[in-house]
């Protein structure tokens, strides 16, 4: 008997074969798993599938000419692909006590109907006991209708075109409150993640373009993330994709389309923003806190003026702890670009009954939500404030699911925190209020970009958090390259398109992936010098220095003549172990900014590697002229004076190094240098000194001395001293 781990796999497997056009070992595997089954319907159609896949292949040896021929393949493929899912889902019902299955055999026959007539009932009763009580829609009656609806919705993928229409018409027209139906959208969702649907992904074309901005928004991240599980197929239902460039087109959802990929390509970085607030942020931050305490009043901090300002002294606390700042700075401008930086804050709120409910997750946030009231029912004014609450629906800075896990979590504070925090956040809200006011003026589509952006972070909670994650397969952990779909290229094929998804790769870093997408762009726009120059940086960042070298050089032939260029170029150079022609090109840069000190510091490197000490000298001396306030350039220049016998001056300098700072290669040629003067006492007393400094050893300093011995020698030290200078210092650790 198979298990479930291996059906999956094995289904997966087939699906990846198929879309690489595989077909006699995709029925090959097909053939395992409906053996599996023992389900005489399914032997059968595989039979047939087989059988006419021969007759196929028989033609086409023959030289038979069939203009049908690519539509009967295409239709083949359809089948085995469906044949494949039906046997895969039938060992799951089988074999999986998951949850959509235990609700399948709990529910029965597919009626959607029921539940959707049991909702409009309810809700036409609610409405008449709105007319004398204004909490009747706060029954939990209407929760559990819908919750059954959702729990059906994701439990099934075959719905037929009956099921479909019902649906449709119930997310058009009926008239209980638009959250209940975004729900909705968030099971078809589910489903899809789990099954292929061509029922499904119809209606959330369908959807795709309905009046209101959440439902909208929702149904093309639905639709996104499923375009992209099931892009092989999609080929297949010309009558599928046509509707959907037709909707998009007429539509006009192009641009809103490419800023929602960006959205889900956004959240691999979700992890990375909550490791380093746990690992750098907030441990600082606790560091500081007694500082904090002091200096910024915090028990008093609850006054009339809260929101006219920040504390004066919050930058002067900050000035112990500047990396602190520079991550706090940066914390903030990952929140305004709608990165997911409460993950970690949150995650651990999700305990409540609350969350039972699969639907609760994906359900958006609204302040009469029978939980919300009865969370907030012994509350005091601040959070019983109907502005707060609305403030808090209209945030766009956190979750819905995260909303609700504040909210849920109030009563459980203590009551100082409670009123700090109840003072703070509507000060905070009223603020945000504005703000996106103002920027909702600014930017179209502002408000469906919140609503997608908000139920990704809520999709991402409920498969990265839920108890029973395991049940759900995880598209997040899966490559978002849209880029790389053909879905996507027929739906978005210009370059400025591309362009906008490789520079947020590339401003995130991530030089790969933006490389792989610039690529696409120049076969595109050739001779583009811009996407040239960023191609031959993603190639530097990931240390593939020939291929850097060669597209800064085609920028380079293409007129851009920068010193930005002809410094990378050099650059590459000196990666490549050719310090000449890195020195060429940074002169010629040079010659383009004289005073530029980057400039300078290269070409004495250069020099340096060349072995030219007392050209490299020259500009060492240049840098520290122009910028006395950089210590480090005393470095070479101690170095440079050494080497080329200027033993006072190199004493100099390294003496004004170990001031600022005991390096232990600056202990060494200190006294390489205290040596070739004859003051071997002293030269023995710096050697000791580098030896003694932590992360340094005898080992590590013997294998740097003897790498400078040649200059030592040259310098008039005999070569019989260098042993016992070695051995007197061995023997003054010991003392």
């Amino acid at each position: 008997m198979m298990n479930v781990k291996e059906i999956k796999a094995s289904h997966k497997e087939i699906c990846l074969l198929l879309s690489e056009k595989k077909i006699k070992d995709s029925l090959d595997q097909i053939q395992v798993l409906v053996k599996e089954s023992q389900n005489g319907d399914l032997i059968d159609n595989h039979y047939n599938i087989e059988f006419t896949y021969k007759n196929i292949l028989k033609y086409t040896v023959e030289g038979i000419t069939d203009p049908e021929r690519q539509k009967v393949y295409n239709h083949l493929l359809r089948d085995v692909y469906h044949l494949a899912d039906k046997v895969c889902d039938v060992l799951l019902s089988q074999y999986s006590g998951e949850f959509v299955y235990e609700e399948r055999k709990e529910q029965g026959d597919l009626n959607f109907q029921i539940a959707i007539d049991e909702i409009n009932s309810i809700w036409s009763s609610i409405e008449l006991q709105k007319v004398v009580d204004s909490n009747a829609e706060n029954k939990p009656e209407l929760q559990t209708a819908v919750n059954k609806l959702f729990n059906q919705i994701w439990s099934v993928s075959a719905i037929g075109g009956a099921n479909k229409a019902l649906l449709r018409e119930f997310v058009d027209k009926s008239t209980i409150p638009l959250h209940y139906k975004a729900t909705i959208v968030g099971a078809i969702n589910l489903s899809l993640m789990r099954d292929f649907s061509f029922d499904y992904i119809h209606l959330l074309i369908e959807l795709s373009t309905h009046s209101d901005d959440e439902i909208s928004a929702r149904t093309l991240v639905a639709l996104l993330l499923a375009l992209n599980k099931y892009d092989a197929r999609l080929p297949l239902y010309p009558e599928l994709y046509t509707q959907l460039f037709m909707t998009i087109e007429e539509a006009g959802l192009q641009t809103l389309i490419q800023s929602i990929a960006i959205q889900l390509i956004r959240t691999r970085e979700t992890e990375r923003i909550s490791k380093k607030l746990n690992d750098e942020i907030l441990p600082e931050v606790v560091k500081m806190h007694p500082k904090l305490k002091d200096k910024l009043d915090l028990d008093n901090l609850i006054s009339d003026n809260l929101t006219e300002g920040k504390n004066p002294d919050w930058e002067d606390v900050f000035k112990d702890s500047p990396n602190l700042m520079d991550k706090m700075e940066e914390l903030t401008q990952w929140q305004m670009e709608g990165a997911d930086v409460f993950l970690s804050t949150f995650k651990h709120l999700k305990h409540f009954s609350f969350f039972n409910e699969i639907s609760n997750w994906l359900m958006p946030f609204y302040p009469t939500h029978p939980d919300v009231q009865q969370a907030l029912f012994k509350e005091d004014a601040v959070f019983s404030s109907q502005s707060l609450l609305d403030g808090l629906a209209s945030s766009r800075f956190l979750c819905n699911s995260d909303k609700y896990s504040l909210i849920l979590s109030i009563p459980h504070m203590p009551g100082m925190q409670k009123e700090m925090m109840g003072q703070m956040f509507s000060a905070e809200i009223e603020q945000m209020v504005e703000l996106q006011k103002d920027e909702q003026m600014l930017q179209a589509n502002q408000k469906k970009l919140v609503a997608s952006n908000q139920f990704i972070q809520d999709l991402y909670r409920l498969l990265k958090v839920h108890p029973q994650k395991h049940q759900f397969e995880d598209v997040f952990a899966q490559k978002m390259d849209f880029y790389n779909r053909w879905f996507f290229s027929q739906m978005l094929d210009d370059s400025d398109s591309l362009r906008d998804i490789s520079e947020y790769y590339f401003k995130k870093n991530y030089f790969e992936d933006a490389l792989e997408i610039f690529q696409k762009i120049a076969d595109k726009e050739k001779n583009n010098k811009q996407v040239l120059q960023k191609m031959a940086y993603c190639y530097q960042q990931t240390k593939q220095y020939e291929k850097a070298l060669c597209y800064y050089q085609q920028a380079e032939l293409l007129g851009s003549q920068s010193v930005w260029n002809k410094k990378k170029i050099a650059l590459c150079y000196r990666h490549l172990n050719d310090p000449q022609k890195a020195l060429d090109y940074y002169k010629e840069a040079e010659k383009l900014d004289a005073e530029n000190l980057h400039t300078q510091v290269s070409i004495g490197q250069c020099l340096l590697e060349l072995e030219d000490f007392s050209e490299a000298l020259k500009y060492y001396f240049k840098v520290e002229y122009l910028d006395p306030g950089n210590n480090k350039v005393g470095r070479p220049i101690a170095w440079c004076s050494f080497v080329e016998g200027k033993f006072e001056q190199a004493e100099k300098y390294y003496h004004k190094l170990i001031v600022t700072e005991k390096n232990k290669h600056d202990l060494i040629n200190l006294g390489h240098t205290l040596w070739c003067q004859k003051k071997r006492k002293e030269a023995l007393s710096f050697y000791q000194q580098s030896i003694q400094l932590p992360n340094h050893s005898l080992k590590e300093f013997i294998v740097t001395f003897m790498a400078d011995v040649p200059y030592l020698k040259m310098h008039g030290i005999d070569s019989g001293d260098i042993p016992l200078m070695l051995d007197q210092v061995r023997y003054s650790l010991e003392s």
